[in-house]
C-alpha cells in the first residue's frame, strides 16, 4: 500500500484512490476549468471543473496536496495562457525553446497559488480537525484570499481569475456589483466543494462513517449562496444608468504589430485611422476613441502627422481620445492617452500606470539583465500617477489602458472619482489568433457589471465591444479587421455596493487566511 492509502486509512471517512488515479483527476480538473474560458466559453463547466480536484485531495497528507494542486494549477494555466509562447517569439524575439521555458516558468509561479491552497485546505483538516460541514466554506474563504493575493503580489497577475469564467452567464456574473469578480470565484468554489463532498460520501464503503450532516450542510449553503444570487440578480439589481445616451465611434485599425514602431510606416497607420475616423462621422458620435499608441508617434511634439491629428478633430469637431507614446516634461516616456477638444486642442492627458511587466519595463532589470522589453522600438515607460476623469459634454469618463482594466480596485477608483462610463484602449495585437483577446475582454465586461457603468473598448486588431452595466456584449467586432464601431452609453447615476465598498469580501478573506496560518503554526508548536 503506497503512503496516500496509509494516511486514509487513518481517515476513516476518507476516499482511498490509487496514485494514478488522483494525478489523472488533478490534471483533468485544470482542463476542465480553463474549458471555462475562452476560446472555449463552457462557463457551466466552472461549478463542476474542481469536484475532480477536491476528490483527489481525499486522504492526503498536506505535502501530497501541494503536489496534486500544483499539478492541476499547471494544467490549468497552460491550457488557460499558452498564447504567451506566441507573444515571445514573435514580438519578443525570444528563441521557441526560451518561450517554453518562460511559460513554464510563469505557470508554475501561478501553479503556486493553487498549491498553497490544496496544502492549507488539507493541513486544516488535518491539524485543525475541521469538520466536513465546513470544510467548503473554508474552502471558498481561502481560495478568494488567495485570488485576491494573486492581483496584488509581485505586481501582480489577476488573469483567468475563476471568476471570470462566468462573463457570459447572465444571472451569476451580476454577483459582481455586489462583491466583485472575487465574489463569483468564492460561489463557484463553494458549489465545487459541496458537491464534490456529496460525490465523496455516497462513494465511501457502507462500513465507514457517512454522516448525512456532513453533505447536509455545505449543500445547503451551497444552495443558500445559489439562490440568493439568482434572487440579487431578479429582484436587487438595478440600472445605475440613466440620462441621454452618448454616441461613441470606436476605432479598430488591424495594424500589424511588426510594422508598428517602423518610422516607415507612420503614415500609412495615420491614414487609416484618419479613413476610419472620417468614416464613423456620419454616425454623429459624440467621442471617438483610438485605441492603445493608435499614433506610434508622440502626439504633442510638433510635426507634420501631429498636426494632421489636431487638423482631424478640428475638422469634423468632433473630440477624440488618442492612444499615444508621450514623452514627459521629467524626461520619461509614457504610454498616454490624450482627449483631443473639437476645436483640436489637447484637453487632458492620462498616463498608464499599471505597467505590463517585461512588455512595458523590465523588473529587477540587474537580474533580468539578458532580456529585453516585448515592445520593441521603444524605451522603457513611466508610471503615470493620477486617475485621470475627463468631461465630455457634462458626462464624465475615465480611460484604461490595455493590462490596466484587469485590475478590478484600480477600475474601481476611476468610479470612486467621478467616472461615469468607462473606455479601455488596448492592442491586443500580441495575442495573435487565441482566446487571450476574447479573454482580455471577459475581464474588462466583468469591470463594468462591478461599478454599474458602461464600457466601452477600441483595441488595435480587436476585439472592440461596447459592454452595458450588466456585462451584456452589446457589439463587437472580429478579430484582425478594420472596423469602426459606434454604440451609445449612458452615464452611472447611483453607486453599486461593489463601488461604495470596494473588495470587503476579498479583504475579509485575507484577515480570515491570516488568523488560519496563525491557528496552524499554533497546532504546529503545539
Amino acid at each position: 500500500m503506497d503512503r496516500v492509502g496509509v494516511i486514509a486509512e487513518r481517515l476513516p471517512s476518507a476516499l482511498v484512490l490509487p496514485r494514478a488515479t488522483r494525478a489523472g483527476l488533478v490534471v483533468g480538473s485544470g482542463l476542465l476549468c480553463a474549458a471555462a474560458f475562452p476560446p472555449w466559453d463552457l462557463g457551466p463547466l466552472a461549478f463542476l471543473g474542481l469536484v475532480p480536484l477536491f476528490l483527489a485531495l481525499e486522504g492526503t497528507s498536506p505535502g501530497q496536496a501541494a503536489w496534486l494542486g500544483y499539478a492541476g494549477g499547471l494544467s490549468f494555466y497552460l491550457a488557460a495562457i499558452w498564447w504567451v509562447i506566441n507573444t515571445m517569439t514573435t514580438y519578443g524575439r525570444m528563441p521557441l525553446v526560451l518561450s517554453l521555458v518562460a511559460l513554464l516558468l510563469l505557470c508554475g509561479v501561478l501553479a503556486g497559488y493553487t498549491a498553497a491552497f490544496a496544502w492549507l485546505l488539507v493541513a486544516g483538516q488535518r491539524r485543525l480537525h475541521l469538520p466536513r460541514a465546513i470544510v467548503p466554506l473554508v474552502a471558498a474563504g481561502l481560495w478568494t484570499a488567495l485570488e485576491f493575493l494573486r492581483t496584488y503580489l509581485f505586481s501582480g497577475f489577476p488573469w483567468a481569475l475563476l471568476g471570470y469564467s462566468q462573463y457570459q452567464q447572465p444571472t451569476i456574473r451580476l454577483l459582481a456589483s455586489a462583491v466583485g469578480v472575487y465574489g463569483i470565484s468564492g460561489l463557484l468554489v463553494l458549489v465545487n466543494a459541496a458537491l464534490a463532498g456529496l460525490l465523496a460520501w455516497t462513494l465511501r464503503p457502507r462500513g465507514e462513517a457517512r454522516r448525512f450532516c456532513e453533505v447536509l450542510v455545505p449543500l445547503g449553503l451551497a444552495a443558500v449562496a445559489v439562490l440568493s444570487t439568482v434572487g440579487y440578480a431578479r429582484l436587487l439589481w438595478r440600472d445605475p444608468t440613466g440620462g441621454i445616451p452618448i454616441r461613441v465611434a470606436l476605432l479598430q485599425g488591424n495594424i500589424d504589430q511588426s510594422l508598428k514602431w517602423d518610422r516607415g510606416y507612420q503614415t500609412a497607420a495615420l491614414d487609416i485611422y484618419e479613413r476610419l475616423a472620417r468614416g464613423a462621422v456620419a454616425e454623429k458620435p459624440a467621442l471617438i476613441v483610438w485605441p492603445e499608441t493608435a499614433v506610434p508617434f508622440f502626439l504633442r511634439r510638433e510635426s507634420e502627422l501631429t498636426l494632421r491629428v489636431h487638423r482631424l478633430a478640428a475638422e469634423t469637431g468632433i473630440p477624440m481620445l488618442v492612444g499615444s507614446p508621450d514623452l514627459g516634461d521629467d524626461g520619461f516616456l509614457y504610454n498616454a492617452a490624450f482627449l483631443l477638444g473639437g476645436d483640436g486642442q489637447i484637453r487632458g492627458r492620462y498616463d498608464k500606470r499599471h505597467l505590463v511587466p517585461f512588455g512595458e519595463y523590465v523588473p529587477l532589470r540587474w537580474l533580468f539583465f539578458f532580456l529585453d522589453k516585448l515592445v520593441v522600438g521603444i524605451g522603457d515607460f513611466g508610471r503615470g500617477r493620477a486617475a485621470t476623469v475627463f468631461s465630455l459634454d457634462g458626462a464624465r469618463f475615465s480611460v484604461m489602458i490595455c493590462y490596466e482594466v484587469i485590475f478590478p480596485g484600480e477600475v474601481r477608483q476611476f468610479v470612486r472619482e467621478g467616472a461615469q462610463f468607462l473606455v479601455n484602449i488596448t492592442n491586443d495585437a500580441w495575442f495573435g489568433r487565441s482566446g487571450a483577446p476574447s479573454q482580455h475582454l471577459a475581464m474588462a465586461a466583468m469591470r463594468a457589471v462591478e461599478n454599474g457603468t458602461y464600457l466601452v473598448r477600441a483595441a488595435n486588431t480587436g476585439v472592440t465591444a461596447v459592454v452595458a452595466p450588466t456585462g451584456e456584449i452589446l457589439a463587437e467586432t472580429r478579430i484582425f479587421t478594420e472596423a469602426a464601431l459606434v454604440g451609445s452609453v449612458r452615464p452611472r447615476q447611483t453607486e453599486t455596493p461593489y463601488t461604495r465598498y470596494g473588495d470587503l469580501l476579498a479583504w475579509t478573506c485575507l484577515v480570515f487566511l491570516g488568523a488560519y496560518v496563525l491557528a496552524l503554526l499554533r497546532s504546529r508548536r503545539k
